[in-house]
């Protein structure tokens, strides 16, 4: 640093007045120098007035005061010359006192009055009075003590004295003495001195200007060229240097100033340093910058998961693809595949193996198709197949080509760390122009027959149908639908009683779940339950159904209504980690105690997701829970599983029931049912029971519980309290069935 400011030294040249390049400033109204000089002429003339009229105001004070004590001396002196004239009523006495006063004084005029006020002699010794008359003469106080006051005679202004005049100390006064005094000689002489102080502060003020503009153009030259440098260090020349002639603040100045144009000088060779490296730095960005653009833009159009395209390029592919094709004459099919059950994968499995399984199935579709196709993925499960360039001859030949290549694809189990799962996928197609006229319309025709290939039982293929579009809509509207019907709480439930068959008594009672729609009147479970597990609502509607249940049984159980609650659980709520919080919760709330609740698991679940079910239904047990086995006997039921199931009971599926005594294998799956229970110490329920006939078979063959509608159909809550008050009335003092389904707790 010190080697390079020794170079920049040697180039600094001394400001030229000439070389400076005039900077376009503002003018200037009152220069420094015109300042400076007003600002101490003025405090010089300001100090020296100041003291001036300081003196001249304690001079006047002074005198004025002089003035007075002087005129109580006289007027003291002449009532005591004048008593004895008064008292003698000599006038000629009194004149002649008055006749000595020496007339140049301070006195103005003299006067003498008697007892009454009546002036008796007077003498005007100052001649500017004249003939004037003298003032009405006023008694002074009664005290005896002199008094003052201002007077006027013309134009001037008089300081009149007046004392009483007495024979002696506590005397009556027998006259009084009037004396008037003028400062007139004073303001003379005032006068006189402020001319000559005047004079004095005039040449003061000479001496001060011409001392100030010789101080302040020593001291305003060196500002002067410190400006003239600082124009051109602003017209951009940095190599001036402007030498100090004092050493004092203005040369300490100089020098700072000198100081910061060579440390500008400096950074602007550092600045140009830094501007070839931002220079270099600035290219090398907008390269780094031009293939992130490149790679942000592709994987706006590509789908991060898969790299497959995503909906974006998928629609402005297919509309080129598609003018194309208008072109050309030729069909493009779409095919819309979505996989079956894929939600379950993603639950059992979790979200990190289903990222996986989607990775394996984009690669196996894109081998599967034609090298000119182009397969995308639009979310979740769902991937589109675009197939361009086909004949109308042959179109739908080709399409099942293509489909038979990807449903091949797909038989081979995927690899995943501890699991094989086998996919299957339902698929939509729909062909332009047959189908659609343009891209939006393609895609959508295409969803609409994958959904009715999901309606005829998945893993399956549907072309579409211009009757299609109606079912469709249908199922959204129903969707619609019942995602209004829960925000506007337009579920509800009915209760079926389950009695004991030995003695009809009432013993327990199932929830079942309905739908009041505005328009579609009460809807069954049947219609609505599968789209709600389909979209997941069925764990929304599943915990309204629970506390709702809970809290209706325990305000039956405080009307001495101790019956036993059965509520439905499904698939999805099995396997959803936060059902068994949502149990507790319901529990907690409602303040049932959890021996009086009964969840029914469909034996269908269980056998499909076994170990899931093993695990939640021994934690509902630990909590105190009844499970009972839905619709046992229709899932390939084994001793093996049963015997691992933490269960009180079993319920026969209705089916079997409606064909008693007409089907002789019902009644002796029924039989075998029943006493597969009871070996197991296990409650067993008839569900569906319509007959005598049935009723009867069954309690002969030692069922302990019915319900159907030979017993009563489900009832809302009100008309349900009225038949249970109407049933147990009529059984007095009956003694209960032993509670069997409790004997295996614990």
């Amino acid at each position: 640093m010190t080697t390079v400011r020794q170079r920049l030294r040697k180039h600094l040249s001394p400001l030229a007045a000439d070389t400076v390049t005039t900077l376009n400033l503002p003018p200037v109204r009152m220069g420094l120098l015109t300042k400076l000089n007003v600002l101490t002429v003025g405090l010089i003339a300001l100090t020296a007035l100041t003291i001036t009229s300081f003196y001249f105001w304690q001079q006047w004070r002074d005198e004025d005061q002089q003035l007075q004590a002087e005129g109580r001396t006289v007027l003291a002196m002449l009532a005591d010359l004048s008593a004895p004239a008064l008292t003698a009523q000599n006038k000629s006495g009194i004149e002649q006192i008055l006749n000595g006063i020496a007339s140049d004084a301070d006195i103005a005029y003299v006067a003498v009055h008697d007892q009454k006020g009546a002036p008796i002699a007077q003498r005007r010794i100052l001649p500017k009075i004249g003939d004037e008359p003298l003032p009405p003469f006023e008694r002074p106080a009664a005290n005896g003590a002199a008094t003052n006051a201002e007077r006027t005679i013309g134009a001037l202004r008089f300081v009149e004295l007046r004392a009483p005049v007495t024979a002696g100390s506590g005397a009556p006064p027998i006259g009084y003495v009037r004396l008037g005094m003028s400062a007139e000689r004073q303001r003379q002489s005032l006068r006189n001195h402020m001319l000559g102080a005047l004079t004095v502060v005039g040449l003061l003020v000479i001496i001060a200007v011409i001392a100030t503009l010789i101080l302040t153009r020593r001291l305003v030259a060196p500002m002067r060229r410190l400006m003239r440098a600082a124009r051109a260090v602003g017209s951009g020349r940095l190599d001036i240097y402007v030498p100090a002639k004092s050493s004092d603040e203005l040369g300490l100045l100089t020098h700072t100033f000198n100081h910061m144009t060579q440390r500008l000088a400096e950074s602007q060779g550092e600045v140009a340093n830094y501007q070839r490296t931002l220079e270099e730095k600035v290219t090398q960005r907008t390269k780094e910058l031009e293939v992130a653009t490149a790679h942000a833009y592709k994987l706006a159009q590509h789908d991060i998961l898969t790299g497959l395209p995503n909906r974006s390029l998928l629609n402005q592919r297919l509309r080129q693809i598609l003018a194309q094709a208008l072109r050309d004459g030729t069909q493009v099919a779409c095919l819309f595949l979505d996989f079956d059950n894929f939600k379950r994968i993603n639950d059992t499995l979790g979200h990190d193996a289903g990222d996986q399984l989607l990775q394996a199935i984009g690669q196996r579709l894109t081998k599967a198709v034609r090298e000119s196709d182009t397969v995308a993925r639009l979310g979740g499960d769902e991937f589109v197949l675009v197939l361009p360039s086909l004949g109308a001859a042959d179109a739908t030949f080709e399409v099942m080509a293509v489909i038979s290549r990807v449903r091949e694809s797909l038989k081979e189990p995927f690899r995943l760390p501890d699991q094989a799962p086998t996919l299957t996928c339902s698929m939509g197609v729909a062909i332009y122009p047959v189908d659609a006229p343009d891209a939006v319309t393609l895609i959508k025709h295409a969803d609409t027959a994958m959904y009715s290939a999901k309606e005829s039982g998945r893993n399956a293929y549907r072309f579409y149908t211009a009757d299609m579009n109606a079912r469709v809509q249908k199922r959204v509207q129903l969707e619609t639908d019942m995602r209004r019907a829960l925000m506007a709480d337009e579920f509800f439930l009915v209760y079926q009683p389950q009695i004991e068959m030995q003695t009809g008594r009432p013993r327990g009672v199932e929830a079942l779940l309905r739908w009041r729609d505005p328009e579609r009147g009460v809807v069954m479970p049947s219609e609505f339950i599968p789209i709600a597990e389909e979209t997941g609502m069925i764990q929304e509607i599943g915990e309204r159904v629970l506390h709702d249940a809970c809290r209706q049984i325990v305000q039956w159980h405080r009307q001495n209504m101790l019956l036993r609650l059965s509520v439905n659980l499904s698939v999805q709520q099995l396997q959803h980690d936060g059902w068994l919080s949502t149990v507790q919760d319901a529990l907690m709330e409602s303040g049932l105690s959890a021996h009086f609740l009964d969840l029914e698991i469909a034996e269908s679940v269980i056998i499909t997701h076994t170990e899931k079910a093993l695990t939640t239904m021994a934690k509902l047990r630990q909590m105190g829970v009844s499970i009972t086995v839905d619709d046992f006997g229709t899932g390939y039921s084994s001793l093996s599983y049963l015997t691992r199931l933490p269960i009180h009971g079993v319920k026969v599926d209705q089916r079997f029931v409606h064909g008693l005594e007409q089907n002789k294998n019902d009644e002796a799956i029924t039989q075998a049912i029943i006493a597969l229970s009871h070996s197991l110490g296990l409650r067993c329920t008839a569900e569906g029971v319509e007959t005598d006939a049935q009723f009867n078979f069954l309690r002969a063959h030692g069922c302990e519980e019915a319900q159907g509608f030979l017993i009563t159909k489900p009832l809302p809550e009100t008309d349900f309290r009225g038949w249970w008050v109407d049933h147990e009335t009529s059984f007095g003092g009956a003694q209960r069935q032993p509670d069997l389904w409790q004997s295996r707790a614990g």
